[in-house]
């Protein structure tokens, strides 16, 4: 059978021009998630491993471009930020003023919204069916998980021997994402404070790589709909439905909180940005952020769709480098309301009362903890609240052992939330350049 190379070629072009279109919120809704959840109760569940591996192996080839495309993306807006030869100390103080105060209000936010959530929908306050449900899940894979606590929650040691930097291509090459963003926080500070033609060829490379890293993720990014599908699919296959109905409350805590900073993120695009700014963009990038984050997991997928679309507006290139990628890679906003609501479930699972000063212990240590999370993805991320629950003296290892059975789910919304509130960060933080001066008209002068 001969099968003319033109028509493969209109097959792959059709596929390619289709699935940027299942990125969009409404198809997300409409298709892609209907259809993971019934191929996921459709499949048997040795099969769903496989399904997994594809998937987590997809998210890998998506991350892959977006660490060295925000890391130089830090060691470039940190050098031009700081630097006294292009920005005057009133724009340094006047970013670095406005970054801190949005950035600190976000956290804020995502605190006291994951509370009023977790104190409305009361997570960990179970019903018999779901004490027992849990109970059954506990002595059917409690040896299995147990193993799986004890070597993620090595993530809690994350504090000063994690964060000061050694060699760069060495932390890199190993994964410490918390030793390069430091390193090249230095090196941008560095840059900074040297002569302009001792740096522009160093400058220069960051760019290539910066571009060449867009243009990789634009690539591979087309994959996004089909990790979403083998993901959830997995997940749906494998989680026990008993143990998903017992941690409803909990799960909608984590979507709703991903719903309310998509809707605030909204109004704060509306708000801080002009008519004129908005010329030529038909829909809200701010639900592009959202579904894109939403759907490979991974909040840094989203650096290109912010940085072109706030520059595009005119913003000042070097303000939205550096609160959009400082945003994303250090106050994992997602992290903080997703340890808020973790945290406020073990306390309703012990029959922990909850006095205002306790909330306000609450709101501090998931904050922390969340931040502490830097560097981390996927299940990693979750150990990271052992710590608040020792400070409580509630026993942490069997709430890991609930949270890691479904957070395969849930990473999803915690990337979605990262996301749009880094965006709105970065519309708050950043300004506009100054426009170029038209040249005289002639004919004025007449």
């Amino acid at each position: 059978m001969n099968i003319n190379p033109s028509t493969i070629q209109a097959i792959c072009s059709s596929i390619l021009s289709f699935l940027p279109k299942l990125r969009e919120p409404r198809n997300f809704f409409f298709y892609i998630l209907p259809f993971s959840i019934v191929l996921g109760r459709l499949i048997p569940p040795s099969s769903s491993s496989a399904l997994n591996d594809i998937g987590l192996s997809m998210v890998q080839l998506i991350a892959f471009p977006a660490i060295p495309l925000v890391l130089s993306a830090v060691m470039i807006s940190i050098a031009n930020i700081f630097s006294s030869h292009t920005r005057n100390n009133a724009d340094r103080i006047r970013f670095g003023t406005r970054f801190v105060v949005s950035l600190l209000s976000a956290i804020l936010f995502a605190t006291s919204l994951a509370l009023l959530l977790s104190l409305y929908q009361s997570p960990g306050i179970l019903s018999p069916s779901a004490k027992l449900s849990i109970g059954r899940f506990m002595l059917d894979v409690t040896d299995i998980h147990v193993g799986a606590v004890a070597s993620t929650s090595q993530a809690n040691d994350i504090w000063i021997s994690k964060i000061i930097p050694s060699n760069i291509f060495a932390d890199a090459s190993n994964g410490q994402t918390l030793k390069v963003i430091s390193g090249s926080v230095i090196a941008g500070l560095a840059i900074s404070r040297l002569k302009p033609d001792l740096t522009s060829p160093l400058i220069s490379l960051l760019r290539s790589v910066n571009s060449i890293s867009v243009q990789a993720l634009n690539i591979v990014l087309n994959l996004a709909p089909l990790v979403l599908i083998c993901l959830i699919s997995a997940a749906i296959s494998t989680i026990n439905a008993e143990i998903v109905i017992a941690l409803l409350n909990f799960t909608i805590c984590v979507f709703l909180t991903a719903i309310a900073s998509l809707g605030v993120s909204r109004l704060i695009y509306r708000r801080f940005t002009s008519k004129s700014e908005r010329v030529g963009i038909s829909v809200n990038p701010v639900d592009s952020v959202f579904l894109l984050s939403l759907s490979t997991g991974s909040s840094m997928t989203a650096y290109p769709l912010l940085f072109e679309t706030l520059t595009g507006m005119g913003r000042n290139e070097s303000e939205v480098e550096a609160s959009a990628s400082l945003s994303l890679l250090i106050a994992r906003l997602g992290n903080v309301s997703y340890n808020v609501i973790a945290i406020l479930f073990a306390l309703n699972l012990y029959d922990v009362g909850i006095t205002p000063l306790r909330i306000v212990e609450v709101i501090g240590w998931g904050a922390i903890t969340g931040i502490s999370a830097a560097g981390l993805t996927g299940v990693a991320t979750v150990p990271t609240i052992s710590v608040a629950l020792l400070f409580f003296q509630v026993p942490y290892p069997p709430i890991l052992v609930l949270l890691l059975a479904i957070d395969p789910i849930l990473t999803l919304p915690r990337a979605a939330t990262t996301g749009v509130l880094a965006m709105a960060i970065a519309v708050v933080s950043s300004f506009q350049s100054p426009a170029k001066e038209a040249p005289p008209n002639p004919e004025s002068a007449v």
